[in-house]
């Protein structure tokens, strides 16, 4: 599974600097079934950890460099050699601004969607909502959990940059993108009992693999979110068409 990552020059925006300090964003982790989880990762460089997955949903209500945005996805637990965190393998986003500084440096597969974030007492409610993917989640902070919740890692996210060739199908260029904002944010998290509801979109439902999750463990958190720059952790594919260029560039 590859992302083609449209590559602007300049880079929209022109500063990858940019965070809130009045963030907030609800997380539930459910359990799925296990063959659909591999089957995912099957296309991807990624190997199996946990029959887990993150729905995460975030609202930048105040951001600076960048128009305030929601928005979030699903990361399912992996492995890429020495490295366990979380693949972002579904992206969901409400503004142009939001799609140039993750998907162009980064690969987050974003697609738009409308999303929220509202919370009401204890009560924390989360929807991404597009044709073809639908997300509803609650948390109610302060709940204790009926089972201790798994150590299930979402951090750093796993991610694939793939720059597409303009003349054929292959790609120029896949590389594996370790991104961790998790290390460069200050969140004060609330842990609570979570629920999740996978539904069908009009335009079909790309999440079908999800449905019949079950939901166990939520958190709400609030504070203050930084971006991050990615760390390379190796190359996947070089494309017939960059081996030759790099080929007659070192002949010269």
């Amino acid at each position: 599974m590859t992302n083609n990552i449209p590559v602007h020059n300049p880079l929209f925006p022109p500063s990858l600097d940019y965070g809130s300090d009045d963030a907030e964003g609800v997380s539930v982790l459910v359990e799925v079934d296990e063959a659909a989880v591999r089957d995912l990762l099957a296309a991807t460089p990624f190997t199996f950890v946990s029959a887990h997955a993150w729905i995460e949903i975030i609202a930048l209500r105040s951001a600076w460099g960048v128009e305030p945005f929601c928005g979030g996805g699903v990361i399912v637990p992996a492995r890429y050699g020495e490295t366990v965190g979380g693949y972002y393998a579904f992206c969901y986003i409400d503004t142009d601004d939001a799609l140039a500084l993750g998907r162009e440096p980064f690969g987050y597969p974003k697609k738009y969607a409308r999303s929220h974030v509202q919370r009401t007492g204890r009560a924390v409610t989360g929807s991404m909502t597009r044709k073809d993917a639908v997300i509803e989640v609650s948390v109610v902070t302060g709940e204790q959990a009926s089972a201790p919740a798994p150590a299930v890692p979402r951090y750093p996210h796993l991610l694939l940059q793939t720059f597409p060739s303009a003349e054929s199908s292959e790609a120029l260029l896949t590389r594996v993108i370790g991104r961790d904002t998790a290390a460069t944010s200050s969140m004060t998290v609330e842990a609570g009992e979570g629920a999740a509801a996978i539904l069908d979109g009009p335009g079909g439902n790309e999440l079908a693999w999800m449905k019949g999750c079950r939901a166990v463990a939520g958190s709400y958190a609030r504070g203050s979110f930084r971006g991050a720059l990615g760390t390379v952790l190796g190359t996947e594919q070089i494309g017939m068409e960059l081996r030759s260029a790099l080929r007659a560039e070192a002949a010269q």
